[in-house]
C-alpha cells in the first residue's frame, strides 16, 4: 500500500493529536469574492492561469503567483512543475482534516471486509455503529491498510476461521488505541490515549500469522503512546529476514523514533500547557531540553541514512527524508526555514521535491508573520527575495474600503512601508536590469500601491495578456483610474475585460466580480449600473481542493445576485423615484426589478408619497403577479392612513421591508407562517448616504460593503429627494418600534380591528431580540398589557404569558 508523504503538518498528528473533522471555509463575509484563497482550479493556478491575485491571498497562492510571474508563462512551462503538486501540498496544509462522506465509505469498506473474512456482522450492527456516520479518529489511511491486508489473508489457502478472527480482534485493539471504538465513543477525543496491548497469538499458531500479529502489536503499542516497545517491535520486524512486513520494519522504527522524539503525554489541553510551560523554563532546564532533542535528531537522521542507503527501501526513502525533515523543522527551525528559503528562492527550482514548499509554508506560520510597520520603523526585510516578496504583500493583505474611516487610515499607515517597499524594488531592479524581478515587484506594487505613478502606469500598461500577471495588473489599474478620478479610462478598461475572451478563459467568478465591482462603481446612470449590478458564482469550486465541484449548480449560472455594493447602492444611493425607474429596466430579472419595485413602494408610503406609492404597485404587480390581489387592495383603500396600515399588515406576514436586507424574500412570495411572523423587517435605517445599514437582528448578519468599492455617483438621480428621503427613514425606529407604535396607534382609533390582538402579541415577541430601540422594554410591557385589558379573552392573549 502506498502511504502519503508525511509533511510538516503531520506534527500536529506527532505530537499526539487524532482527532480530525471537516472545516469550513476561512474566507471573510463575501459571497461573490475569495478574499483568502484563490477560486481558479488549482491545477490551472499552479499552471500560471492566475486570475486575480489578492494580497490577503494564503501563502501557497502567493508564493506559486510569485513563481508564475518571475519565471513568465514559457519559463513556468520548461521548469519543473509536477501536476497536482498545489493541491498536494494545500490538502496536507489541512493539518488532517478529513471529509466524513470518504472516512464513512472507508469504514464501510472495513466491515464489509470483515463481514466478508468471517461470514457475519462485526459488533456492533452497522445501525448502531457510531463510525458509520461519524468522522474517523485513526488515519484512513489505516483503514485502507487494514481492509486490503484481511482480503489478502482471506485468500490464503490456510486461512481458517479462527485465525481471521484472531487477525480481526487484534486489528481492532490497533484501532481502539487510535482513538476509534465503535463500543465505547464517550469524550473520544479529550480522554488520554488508552493503553492496548493485545495478546500475543499462541506459539502454536504458524510463523506466518504469528509475523503478522507483531505488525499488529506494533501498531497498537504506537497508538499507545509506548513508542520504546513499538520502535523495538518494528525494529524486530524489519531485521527478520523473510518477515511478511519486513519492508515496513525500519520505516515504522523510525516513525516510532520520530514521535517518541516529539512525545508530549497527557490530553490535548495537557500538552497545551506543556508546551506553554516551556516558554517559562530556566537556562538550565533548556540546555538540557535542547541536548536531548539534538540526540534525538541526530539518532533520527542516523537512522534515515541507513534506510535511504538501503536500495531494497526505495520505496521508504522519501518518507523517511520527510521525518528527517519534521525534527529539523522542529529542532532547528531557523535553519531548516534558510533552507528552504534558499531553495525557493530560484522559482526555477522544483518546489514540490521533498515538499519543500510545504515545509516551508509550515515553517513560515512560525517564523514569517509580517513584523509590524509604520512609516516611522519600516518592517525589517529578508535576505531571500522570495520571503521579502510575501512579506511586503502581505503586509497590506487587509484590504479596505476607499473612504476615510478611522480603520482604513490605520490600514492605509501600516501598508505605507510596503508600497514605499515595493515600488523602490520595481525601479531598482528595472534600473539593473532584472527583468524577473522587476516584474515580480511590478506585479506587488500594482497589488498593494495607494497611487499610481505615471511611470508605473506605462509599465503596467506594457504587460502582455499572456502573461501569468495581466488580469491582476489590468484590474489594479481599473481601480487606480478610478480612485484617480479617471472614470473614462476605468470604464474603458473595465469593458475592455468583461467583454474580453480572457476573463472568461480564466473560469474565475473571484476575477470577474471584481471586475465587475470596478466598472458598477464607475457606471454612469441608472441605465448603465443595472448592467453590472448583479454577480454570480457559476463555478462551484471544492473547498478544499479548489478544484471544479462534480455538480454545477445551474442555479447561480443562469442568474445573478446583488452583491453588497449594490445593496448599498439601493439603500443609501437612490432616491425612491430613482429605485422605481430601476425597477422597470428589463436588464434585470424580474424577480429582482419586483424587490426593487417593493423598495420603492415601502419608501413611498412611509414618507408619506402616496400617489407615487400606488404608481409603484403597479409595478410590483407586473413583477409579482402573486401579490395582485395585495397591491389592488392598497390602489382601492381610502383613506391614506388605511392604505400605510394594509401596507404595514402586509409588510409584516411577508417580510417586505424599505431596505434591501442581506436576505432575499423567496420568489414566489409567500405570507410567513403566523406563529412565527416577527417585526423583523428592518433595522434602524441610515439618515444619509454616507451611513451604512447595519443588520444585527434576527438575520444575524450586516449588510456591509464585502470590500467593495464605494458606490457609484450616476447622472439622473434625484439627490435633493433621496437626502430627504433618507433623513426622513433615518429618523424612523425599527420595525419592532414602529409597527409597536403604529399598533399602539390602532388600538386607540380601531379596537375593534380582528388584527389587533395577533398585532399586539407579535410586538411583545418582537421586543424579545433582534433589532430594538432604546424604549423597547417600555414598548414590551404596554403592548403586553394592551393585550391582556382589552383583548384578553383572545387565543394571542394566552400565548403571550410574558412581556421583555
Amino acid at each position: 500500500m502506498k502511504r502519503p508523504l508525511l509533511t510538516l503538518a503531520t506534527l500536529l498528528m506527532l505530537t499526539g493529536g487524532h482527532a480530525v473533522a471537516s472545516g469550513g471555509g476561512d474566507d471573510p463575509t463575501d459571497e461573490f469574492v475569495n478574499r483568502s484563497r484563490t477560486d481558479v482550479a488549482l491545477g490551472r493556478y499552479q499552471a500560471g492561469h492566475l486570475g486575480v491575485v489578492l494580497p490577503s491571498y494564503v501563502r501557497s497562492n502567493l508564493f506559486t503567483a510569485w513563481r508564475a510571474v518571475m519565471l513568465g508563462a514559457p519559463g513556468l512551462r520548461a521548469a519543473p512543475n509536477a501536476a497536482g503538486g498545489l493541491a498536494l501540498v494545500e490538502e496536507r496544509r489541512s493539518g488532517g482534516w478529513q471529509d466524513q462522506q470518504k472516512g464513512g465509505d472507508i469504514y464501510k469498506a472495513w466491515r464489509a471486509a470483515v463481514r466478508g473474512a468471517l461470514k457475519r456482522e462485526m459488533e456492533p450492527a452497522p445501525d448502531a455503529d457510531p463510525l458509520v456516520n461519524s468522522y474517523l479518529n485513526c488515519p484512513v489511511a489505516s483503514y485502507q491498510f487494514a481492509t486490503h491486508t484481511l482480503g489478502d489473508l482471506s485468500a490464503r489457502a490456510d486461512a481458517t476461521p479462527a485465525r481471521l478472527a484472531a487477525w480481526v480482534a487484534t486489528q481492532r485493539e490497533v484501532f481502539k488505541a487510535c482513538g476509534d471504538d465503535p463500543l465505547d465513543r464517550k469524550n473520544a477525543y479529550q480522554q488520554t490515549r488508552k493503553s492496548v496491548q493485545p495478546a500475543p497469538l499462541a506459539a502454536a499458531e504458524p510463523l506466518f500469522w504469528r509475523q503478522v500479529q507483531e505488525y499488529q502489536l506494533g501498531s497498537a503499542a504506537f497508538y499507545s503512546e509506548d513508542y520504546a516497545r513499538s520502535t523495538a517491535l518494528f525494529d524486530k520486524i524489519g531485521a527478520t529476514e523473510g518477515h511478511p512486513m519486513r519492508a515496513w520494519g525500519d520505516y515504522l522504527a523510525l516513525r516510532s523514533q520520530g514521535r517518541a522524539a516529539l512525545y508530549v503525554p497527557g490530553t490535548p489541553d495537557e500538552r497545551w500547557r506543556a508546551r506553554e510551560a516551556q516558554a517559562k523554563e530556566s537556562p538550565a532546564d533548556q540546555a538540557a531540553r535542547q541536548a536531548r532533542q539534538q540526540q534525538a535528531l541526530a539518532d533520527v537522521e542516523a537512522r534515515v541514512g541507513r534506510i535511504v542507503a538501503n536500495p531494497a527501501l526505495a520505496a521508504r526513502h522519501g518518507d523517511s527524508r520527510a521525518i528527517g525533515r519534521i525534527l529539523q523543522a522542529r529542532f532547528t527551525p531557523v535553519e531548516r526555514y534558510a533552507e528552504v528559503s534558499r531553495l525557493l528562492d530560484d522559482p526555477r527550482n522544483d518546489p514540490y521535491l521533498d515538499d519543500r514548499l510545504g515545509d516551508w509554508l509550515a515553517l513560515a506560520d512560525r517564523l514569517a508573520e509580517t513584523p509590524a510597520a509604520t512609516p516611522a520603523r519600516p518592517a525589517q526585510r529578508p535576505a531571500s527575495s522570495l520571503v521579502d516578496w510575501v512579506m511586503t504583500v502581505q503586509q497590506c493583505a487587509p484590504y479596505y474600503p476607499d473612504d476615510n474611516s478611522e480603520y482604513a487610515t490605520k490600514v492605509a499607515e501600516t501598508c505605507a512601508p510596503s508600497r514605499t517597499h515595493a515600488h523602490e524594488r520595481w525601479r531598482h531592479y528595472a534600473k539593473a536590469g532584472n527583468a524577473a524581478q522587476a516584474r515580480a515587484w511590478l506585479f506587488a506594487s500594482a497589488m498593494i500601491s495607494g497611487k499610481l505613478a505615471p511611470e508605473m502606469e506605462q509599465a503596467l500598461l506594457q504587460v502582455a495578456p499572456s502573461a501569468p500577471e495581466y488580469l491582476t495588473v489590468r484590474y489594479a489599474l481599473a481601480r487606480h483610474y478610478r480612485l484617480a478620478g479617471q472614470a473614462e479610462k476605468a470604464r474603458a478598461l473595465g469593458e475592455a475585460e468583461l467583454t474580453g475572451a480572457l476573463l472568461s478563459s480564466t473560469a474565475s467568478d473571484s476575477a470577474r466580480n471584481l471586475f465587475l465591482q470596478e466598472r458598477f462603481a464607475v457606471a454612469t446612470s441608472l441605465t448603465d449600473a443595472a448592467r453590472y449590478l448583479l454577480r454570480s458564482r457559476g463555478y462551484k469550486v471544492d473547498s478544499d481542493t479548489g478544484e471544479p465541484a462534480a455538480v454545477q449548480d445551474p442555479y447561480t449560472v443562469a442568474r445573478g445576485r446583488l452583491a453588497a455594493d449594490g445593496k448599498r447602492w439601493l439603500n443609501a444611493g437612490l432616491a425612491a423615484s430613482d429605485l422605481l425607474t430601476l425597477a422597470a429596466d428589463r436588464q434585470l430579472p424580474a424577480e429582482e426589478r419586483g424587490r426593487i419595485a417593493l423598495i420603492a413602494l415601502m419608501r413611498f408610503d412611509m414618507t408619506g408619497q402616496y400617489q407615487a406609492a400606488v404608481k409603484a404597485t403597479q409595478l410590483v404587480e407586473a413583477n409579482a403577479p402573486e401579490l395582485a390581489p395585495v397591491m389592488k387592495r392598497y390602489r382601492e383603500l381610502t383613506p391614506n392612513a388605511e392604505r400605510h396600515h394594509w401596507l404595514l399588515l402586509t409588510a409584516l406576514k411577508y417580510g417586505f421591508s424599505p431596505m434591501r436586507n442581506t436576505w432575499a424574500l423567496p420568489v414566489p412570495y409567500v405570507p410567513r407562517a403566523v406563529e412565527e411572523t416577527r417585526a423583523d423587517m428592518w433595522c434602524k435605517m441610515p439618515s444619509s448616504g454616507e451611513k451604512e445599514y447595519q443588520e444585527n437582528g434576527w438575520s444575524g448578519q450586516s449588510v456591509w460593503v464585502e470590500q467593495a468599492p464605494t458606490m457609484p455617483q450616476v447622472a439622473g438621480v434625484d439627490a435633493a429627494r433621496r437626502k430627504a428621503e433618507l433623513a426622513q427613514l433615518g429618523a424612523l425606529k425599527t420595525a419592532t418600534g414602529y409597527l409597536g407604535d403604529h399598533v399602539l396607534q390602532r388600538v386607540a382609533a380601531k379596537p375593534k380591528d380582528a388584527d389587533l390582538p395577533w398585532l399586539l402579541h407579535v410586538v411583545v415577541r418582537s421586543t424579545r431580540g433582534g433589532c430594538l430601540d432604546d424604549d423597547a422594554k417600555a414598548l414590551s410591557k404596554k403592548a403586553y398589557t394592551t393585550l391582556h385589558k382589552r383583548y384578553g379573552n383572545s387565543e394571542w392573549a394566552k400565548k403571550t404569558p410574558y412581556f421583555y
